[in-house]
């Protein structure tokens, strides 16, 4: 007995001893550094709630697409500045023993070998230089477009893993609804067929409405965990990272105009800047061709040193003459011709395919949105109530249990049909934002 009680004593006497700790102040302290730790540790990994503005940016930050059109962007940007310098001197040096050999043998013990030096220097006419540098600018500016493409691709290609791991959502999340509800029609079958009210079909029919629903919520499964690994490979995740939950977002509510859109299409699409930028260049590079008729200099200094000390000097300047220029400047400029007018014809045929996407996305996204509309003014509203009236017709006998069978299933593929067509909403938005190259918030009508 007296084994038993100590232990109860010495955890009272423990207990108290505590309490009187954690009334002084540096008890106080202590204690709210245990919560601080407790609470750290309960909350340093939860389970995720997605943010689409936090998924983008963890996107356009660990995104390989982008990572590699960044670096090509930098390696254009080194190869202007590469383009500005220029090329590098040429320094010689000379050791000639044969013009002391020529002496015979009394002379060429007085005559040492001859020493000389040299620097020389490759000047190219000073318009070449500048069209040069310029051509190379353009280039960087457009693989600088190209960067800003890939960005709003990966964007897109994201927006639309995200819509579509929230249309699995919801699908799930109505049908495991849709299974409760089943469970209570059935429910309701076994009460009345206990009383000789409803028949054993009606039962049967109820159960394998159930199990239909279950193999479906088994696919639902399925697709999500497809559009999860889509998601992770676009943020460079591990492809079976967890991702729990998606949010919806208010752009139903977004109100734009087709002409304002196409017009702000040609000014910020990166993909049409890029093939502008490339129009100058080709442009450039036609006035640098016709720049080939020009000379290129050759400048040298030359100095000769005996004995230790330097003696007489020579100075060079030298031009090149463009002798063949019938065969060779004369294909340079008809090939820079060329390109100009291939480099113009893929820009309108590049252009004439975006507005086709503007038109194509605003179509999809202005029909999407009117559907949402519909669905959450009229249909939704009627089939829930239609619903609740055929239950209430079954429970009183007056409609069949195909009838509130008929008015579940009703509701239900109304509802997919309503959180579809907001997900085609986003996915359409999200082409649109592609093909026009901007935030839409920032062109609203």
């Amino acid at each position: 007995m007296l084994n038993n009680v100590m232990p109860d004593v010495k955890i009272n006497t423990i207990m108290s001893k505590l309490k009187g700790y954690f009334q002084k102040p540096s008890g106080k302290v202590f204690l709210f550094i245990l919560l601080a730790i407790f609470f750290n540790l309960r909350y340093a990994y939860p389970s995720e709630s997605l943010f689409l503005n936090s998924l983008i940016d963890e996107a356009l930050k660990n995104n390989p697409q982008i990572q590699a059109a960044k670096q090509r962007y930098k390696a254009a940007q080194a190869r202007v500045r590469l383009l500005r310098t220029l090329e590098d001197p040429k320094f010689e040096y000379e050791y000639d023993t044969i013009i002391s050999n020529m002496m015979g043998s009394e002379m060429n013990r007085k005559i040492s070998p001859m020493r000389t030096i040299a620097i020389s220097q490759t000047l190219l006419f000073p318009t070449k230089f500048f069209l040069r540098k310029n051509a190379a600018q353009k280039e960087a500016n457009a693989y600088e477009q190209e960067y800003k493409e890939t960005e709003n691709k990966v964007v897109k290609d994201l927006k639309e893993s995200y819509f579509q791991l929230f249309l699995n959502d919801k699908k799930i999340s109505l049908t495991q609804e849709n299974l409760d509800l089943l469970s209570q029609f059935i429910e309701i079958v076994n009460k009345k067929l206990s009383v000789n009210k409803a028949s054993q079909q009606d039962s049967l029919k109820a159960q394998v409405e159930h199990s239909k629903l279950s193999n479906q919520l088994v696919l639902l499964e399925q697709e999500k965990k497809i559009a999860q690994s889509m998601l992770n490979s676009l943020l460079n995740r591990p492809s079976d990272a967890q991702i729990d939950s998606v949010e919806e977002s208010s752009n139903k509510v977004l109100e734009l105009d087709e002409q304002s859109l196409l017009k702000s299409t040609k000014e910020s699409r990166p993909e049409l800047r890029s093939f502008q930028e490339m129009v100058r260049k080709s442009e450039i590079d036609y006035s640098l061709a016709k720049q080939e008729y020009l000379p290129d200099f050759m400048i040298k200094y030359k100095r000769d040193v005996s004995d230790g000390s330097t003696g007489s000097w020579a100075g060079m300047i030298g031009v090149t003459v463009p002798l063949w220029f019938w065969e060779k400047q004369d294909s340079f400029v008809k090939e820079a011709h060329a390109n100009v007018s291939v480099v113009k014809a893929e820009y309108q045929a590049q252009e004439n395919m975006v507005l086709f996407e503007v038109r194509s996305s605003y179509a999809r996204f202005d029909a999407a949105k009117k559907l949402v509309q519909i669905y959450e003014t009229g249909v939704l509203p009627q089939a829930q109530a239609a619903l609740e009236t055929a239950r209430r017709g079954y429970e009183t006998d007056t409609l069949s249990f195909l009838d509130l069978l008929d008015s579940e299933r009703t509701l239900r593929e109304f509802q997919m049909d309503y959180f579809e067509s907001l997900a085609n909403l986003e996915i359409a938005l999200a082409d649109l934002e592609r093909a026009v190259g901007v935030d839409l918030s920032e062109v609203k009508k």
